[in-house]
């Protein structure tokens, strides 16, 4: 069964698959500054430190967000749309960037959906459940062509005919064809050999307040006992994501800590 995902991410490398691939650090702060770009004056406050499988898969009332220098990345229920020209003009007050690119797999509507950006300008959006195409904007990708050339065909369970006006693929699969293409991996396990794990790469939860919300100790104790979910790491404290090992004591986490009034 294909994974649910919901990502946008921001490029401003010229290799995002390298620098993926080299266990970035997230830095927690930066990711919390991206986030709150799309909710105006409500208040965020990190919740727990995990990792991008599952912060694209979450569908709780959470946004989760990574930050690695020339990429950054977005998760949340607010992008899940089969619809992503209809996101063009919220990027440009998310972070302006080189290129900009959506994920969105749904197995409950099996639904897919994909879109690129290039300087903000969109360059190729498409979304789909197998019989209905429900935005196909833009010039297809060189990838596309075995998918629409019947190579990835649809698979139907043993006694179900199939769907005269079925597409040739799953839109699911092309969705996250495109996420390899541009950053190295897809969600849907098994992984291929040459994919990246997107368990390795680490997001932050933040917890949603409203605008009057002051952060208590009690949100800082319980986000210092969460740092160590999927041994994650925030990028300014030196952890070390790969290894796993235990987040720094409280007194290393102090640009963090001041960042959100504990230090």
């Amino acid at each position: 069964m294909s994974a649910r995902a919901v990502t946008l991410w921001f490029i401003d490398s010229d290799d995002p698959i390298a620098q993926l691939s080299a266990d970035p650090l997230n830095d927690v702060v930066a990711a919390q500054k991206l986030a709150a770009t799309i909710y105006g004056d409500r208040v965020l406050v990190p919740v727990a430190d995990t990792d991008l499988a599952t912060a694209a898969a979450a569908a709780d009332a959470h946004v989760y967000a990574g930050w690695y220098g020339r990429l950054s990345v977005l998760c949340c229920s607010l992008f899940d749309t089969t619809e992503p020209s209809t996101l063009t003009r919220t990027l440009a007050s998310i972070r302006p960037s080189s290129a900009a690119t959506l994920l969105v797999t749904d197995p409950d509507r099996s639904a897919g959906a994909f879109a690129r950006w290039e300087h903000g300008e969109l360059r190729r959006s498409f979304a789909a459940d197998p019989v209905t195409i429900f935005e196909d904007s833009g010039l297809p990708y060189p990838f596309e062509r075995p998918f629409w050339a019947g190579e990835h065909p649809l698979r139907y369970a043993p006694g179900v005919p199939a769907e005269p006006l079925a597409l040739p693929f799953h839109p699911q699969e092309l969705a996250e064809q495109a996420n390899r293409e541009w950053l190295g991996f897809r969600f849907t396990t098994p992984l291929a050999d040459t994919d990246l794990d997107p368990t390795r790469i680490p997001a932050t939860a933040f917890a949603i307040h409203p605008a009057d919300y002051v952060p208590a100790e009690e949100d800082w104790a319980r986000y210092q006992g969460n740092l160590t979910v999927s041994g994650s790491a925030v990028a300014d404290d030196g952890a070390d994501a790969a290894s796993g090992s235990p987040a720094p004591p409280p007194k290393r986490r102090g640009r963090l800590a001041r960042y959100f009034g504990f230090g």
